[in-house]
């Protein structure tokens, strides 16, 4: 019985140094019934060119050029181009499967599933999340999971449409996030997740990842295209679990910065302090001082009790 075909997408932009050999783990897969979608998204080196010259030994690649959208267009397109697949699976252009990445991830297909997912690292407990109680859609609208990543996952392309990919262009890291969390509205079955990692992840300097420059302000936008995400009779459940990142996010600014009159006014903290007070959220005493006053003698002995107390417990657990 012939296994259902695999779409996998991977968009290309200045990887010239790596799609190679992110090409060969592809089709050096032990599933062989795939397609491999390559998006060159107006890349200004040589990637484009490769693709070509690999489409031109192998049947089964297809190469797209576009002018340059970024990575959500390129998925987009991907995803569109794959029209013949039952399941779709994301590759960066700079990183590698594991040679039996997607007969793993098919493995674990079955009726009752529309994602399968990969953890980051080998990963046993839970076999699965159950969509139906929300459990799954939480994990992913808190942004703080392995679930956030386009990639290790394997996607039945009948749940993507055109508002998954309605993402600003300007949004261009926690994208993916976004993306997920569509994703996860579109389906009431449960998701599984494989026993191992299949996917290797290179820490590429030279990403967006990296380059890419973002402030409080641009965390409040991918903030406010999250909420938009969530149906509008429950959304405050997922509200809730979207704070501590960004506490996190808000911590990075003003953790430990005894003077910060600005930030009162800013954007972030009071949407953000609406939603904590909203939602009942509970923080650390310590942090809620922080949090709630500017006054720079009141943070300053805060501050250094809270490093006191991080101090101690690294020597605890020595």
């Amino acid at each position: 019985m012939q296994k259902e075909l695999i779409g996998v997408i991977v968009p290309v932009y200045k990887t010239e140094e790596y799609i190679v050999e992110c090409i060969e783990s592809i089709l050096a897969q032990t599933y062989t019934n795939f397609r491999l979608i390559l998006v060159d998204d107006g890349s200004p080196d040589a990637a484009g060119t490769i693709c070509d010259e690999y489409a031109a030994k192998d049947s089964r690649i297809t190469v797209i050029h576009q002018e340059n959208a970024g990575v959500t267009r390129a998925r987009a397109r991907g995803v569109e181009e794959a029209n013949d697949c039952e399941w779709i699976t994301f590759v960066d252009s700079d990183d590698t499967l594991t040679k039996d990445a997607l007969e793993h991830l098919y493995s674990y297909t079955n009726n009752h599933t529309d994602i399968i997912l990969s953890p980051i690292d080998n990963y046993i407990n839970p076999q699965k999340y159950s969509v139906g109680n929300t459990e799954y859609r939480k994990l992913v609208a808190s942004n703080m999971s392995y679930a956030d990543t386009p990639w290790g996952k394997l996607i039945r392309r009948s749940i993507f449409n055109s508002y998954v990919f309605d993402i600003p262009q300007q949004i261009k890291v926690d994208e993916d996030n976004i993306m997920n969390i569509r994703l996860a509205f579109n389906t009431e079955k449960d998701v599984y997740i494989c026993a191992k990692n299949i996917y290797n992840y290179r820490d590429n300097n030279n990403s967006i990842t990296h380059t890419f420059e973002r402030d409080l302000e641009y965390y409040q936008e991918v903030q406010k295209l999250r909420i938009a995400s969530f149906p509008e009779d429950n959304y405050k459940e997922y509200l809730t679990t979207t704070i501590p990142k960004r506490l996190l996010r808000w911590r990075e600014y003003y953790m430990y910065k005894s003077k910060v009159p600005e930030m009162i006014g800013n954007c972030f903290y009071i949407e953000l302090k609406t939603d904590i007070e909203k939602t009942g959220y509970k923080m650390p005493f310590l942090h809620k001082i922080l949090f709630y006053h500017t006054d720079p003698i009141i943070r300053t002995v805060a501050i250094n009790i809270i490093k006191l107390q991080n101090l101690l417990n690294r020597r605890w657990k020595r």
